[in-house]
């Protein structure tokens, strides 16, 4: 009659050897599970879906192998006894036990598996378990009664949302996420200079995103987004200069357009590729970063993205790459071109075309990045003073850098640099040349956390390029031509543009955004009076 009894206590073993081994290593984890909400339940789930290799356990066979347990450790002797006569106590990689952390479902399944094992190996040598080990089983039974019976319950409950999940999810492949921006803002100022006093109507703008995001493998993404928005350079109207564009400037007439087509793939553990079909730049796939401390302005974010995407257009066309030299360290090449090109048989991919180099180190507290950056974009329009037209070829170099550095969990300090030289032959005039250049750069500071966990104070300024002379080569061409262009290109003035903005989360899914933009020698002109923008912003995500 002893063989049926050893059996039945045979089919709870494991899960009571389990209990032990997260008893080891922190009491409290199934009584925080009993306090879990359903949407706990739900990142759990994703949280388990989603666990990497980076932590993964393996098995240890003497309790001296983990070096931050110690006989000191009040759990000690039951380690050991788990790992020297059972073998089913697994480390991390690193050598640690990490006994202070609270323990994933994952772990837990690494743990249970390895007493599992380790038993029926036990039962089919025929030993046997002792006296002590049974009083041990006894006592855990009862100690954790109602923690096992709660455990199966919710595993049930998992298990429940689980099926229905896969039964109702929109895509097994495929999925869906989107964002709303509500905007208002109102522009004031002077009157003084060419700009005026700007028109003082508060504003009501918004940008909708959806996106659907695919995986294959696992490891690729396929990225397909559409987006509806208003923008309608509302401030860029309101003062009469693009100084005041602001960030995500967009405008499709209020119907969703497709915003982005990308397809991003590795090869290899150090290689990414991105390949893009609309609204695509040539860095897509670089590590870089320019602070957060800057919102709301178009230029405070990243300047004249003269070392980002050039000029890129709306439906840009073309491939990124990034290689990863080390951890750290990793370098990145783009080409893009005008899908208009793409499209046209008589054109093709090579023409009015793009190309970005990048270098970037992340690494800690620190990221910086220096890019350079080709761009041939055909034929520009020019409208001169008198009303006169002239059609520019332009070809654009710019070199600059960018990166962050943060002190500690609270405070970034960030900011770029470019050097912008452009060089433009008149179409009906190849015999007359200009060439210009100049600088943009800006910094930006935010505090993370500020009066709440999630929020951020964000301080920014920026100066645009400014390109004060502009050198003419006529060659025999009409000179006073080339010298009314000259003087049209040339900019008397530096502008600023000084931006404040507090990012408050209303929840993970709500936040509000206040803030003021300050323009300085608007439209390079320092006779302009200078304007302010106030921005409210709105945003929601799901």
């Amino acid at each position: 009659m002893a063989r049926p009894k050893f059996m039945n206590l045979f089919k709870v073993a494991p899960v009571l050897l389990g209990a032990s081994f997260v008893a080891a290593q922190a009491q409290p984890v199934f009584a925080q599970s009993v306090e879990s909400s359903e949407q706990e339940l739900l990142q759990q789930i994703d949280e388990y879906n989603n666990q990497g290799n980076s932590n993964s356990l393996n098995q240890v066979n003497s309790v001296f192998q983990l070096r931050d347990v110690s006989p000191g450790v009040w759990a000690f002797e039951a380690l050991r006894n788990l790992v020297e006569r059972y073998g089913c106590i697994a480390g991390y990689p690193d050598g640690t036990f990490r006994g202070d952390r609270a323990l994933t479902r994952y772990e837990f399944a690494a743990g249970l598996n390895a007493c599992l094992q380790q038993l029926e190996r036990i039962i089919g040598t025929g030993g046997g378990i002792g006296a002590e080990d049974l009083a041990t089983i006894q006592r855990l039974v009862q100690e954790f009664e109602a923690e096992l019976a709660t455990l199966g319950t919710r595993v049930d409950n998992l298990e429940g949302r689980v099926g229905f999940l896969e039964d109702n999810q929109f895509s097994t492949t495929t999925k869906l996420s989107g964002s709303v921006v509500f905007l208002n803002a109102v522009a004031f100022g002077g009157d003084d200079g060419d700009l005026g006093e700007p028109d003082g109507g508060i504003g009501f703008v918004y940008d909708a995103v959806l996106d659907f995001e695919a995986s294959f493998t696992g490891r690729d993404e396929l990225k397909v987004s559409f987006q509806a928005a208003n923008f309608d350079d509302f401030t860029v109207n309101a003062t009469g200069t693009d100084d005041a564009a602001l960030d995500n400037d967009e405008d499709t007439g209020g119907s969703f357009e497709m915003e982005d087509l990308i397809y991003t793939f590795p090869i290899g553990d150090a290689v990414t590729v991105a390949i893009g079909a609309n609204d695509f730049d040539p860095d897509a796939t670089f590590d870089y970063s320019y602070g957060s401390g800057a919102e709301l302005s178009d230029y405070t974010i990243d300047g004249e993205e003269a070392i980002t995407d050039g000029e890129g257009d709306e439906d840009d066309v073309g491939i990124s790459v990034n290689f990863a030299l080390t951890d750290e360290l990793s370098f990145g090449v783009g080409y893009t071109t005008d899908d208009a090109n793409a499209t046209d048989p008589e054109v093709g991919l090579f023409a009015d075309y793009i190309i970005a180099t990048a270098v970037n180190y992340s690494g800690g507290a620190v990221d910086f990045g220096i890019g350079y950056t080709l761009t041939q974009k055909g034929t520009n329009e020019f409208t001169r003073a008198d009303g006169g037209v002239d059609s520019l070829d332009s070809t654009k170099n710019a070199v600059g850098a960018r990166g962050a550095v943060r002190f500690g969990p609270s405070v970034e300090l960030g900011g770029f640099f470019e050097y912008i030289d452009i060089n433009e032959k008149n179409v009906a005039n190849e015999d007359i040349e200009l060439s210009r250049d100049g600088v943009s750069f800006g910094a930006n500071l935010a505090f993370f956390d500020l009066g709440k966990e999630g929020a951020k104070l964000g301080l920014a300024f920026a100066s645009r390029a400014f390109y004060s002379d502009v050198d003419v080569d006529d060659d025999g061409g009409d000179r006073d031509l080339a010298d009314d262009i000259a003087d049209e290109l040339e900019e008397d003035d530096r502008t600023w543009i000084v931006e404040g903005s507090y990012d408050f989360p209303i929840n993970d899914n709500v936040s509000i955004t206040p803030g003021l933009i300050w323009i300085i020698n608007p439209a390079r002109d320092s006779d302009n009076s200078d304007i302010f923008i106030g921005v409210l912003r709105t945003s929601f995500s799901f």
